[in-house]
């Protein structure tokens, strides 16, 4: 044997040893620090998640006060809501019919307007043809 392999076979034997000498961990230990990791990680999960929840809040308190805030913004009047709507093209666009219009059979002629004409007699005192 060399004394680069002599060498080898007592640093390993040495490693060897000192592992077998450290042991193994009990249950207990081993249940602990996992408890304690996971605690760790779930108080991490809840300072992230309130973290989230104030910066939502100042999120929608910076949108929504500067609306509030500001004299040219009080509520919207009518007239202010009503500027965005065109209401010639809004009647132009809608048309109501009653409901029972879908049981009625299709509209044929109008007989207030479309009264047919009747033929007169050419004669002075006639009456009408039929």
């Amino acid at each position: 044997m060399t004394e680069r392999e002599s060498t080898l076979r007592a640093a390993l034997r040495k490693a060897q040893a000192k592992h077998e000498s450290d042991g193994i961990p009990d249950f207990d230990s081993v249940w602990a620090a996992a408890e304690r990791e996971a605690g760790a990680a779930l108080r991490r999960r809840g300072i992230f998640a309130g973290v989230a929840v104030v910066a939502a809040a100042v999120v929608l308190a910076v949108g929504v006060l500067p609306m509030n805030l500001s004299p040219t913004n009080r509520l919207p009047t009518k007239q202010q809501d009503l500027r965005y709507i065109d209401t010639d093209e809004l009647l132009e666009t809608t048309r109501w019919s009653a409901p029972s219009d879908s049981l009625l059979p299709e509209h044929q002629f109008d007989i207030y307007q479309e009264i047919p004409v009747l033929i007169e007699s050419t004669e002075t005192y006639g009456g009408a043809l039929l």
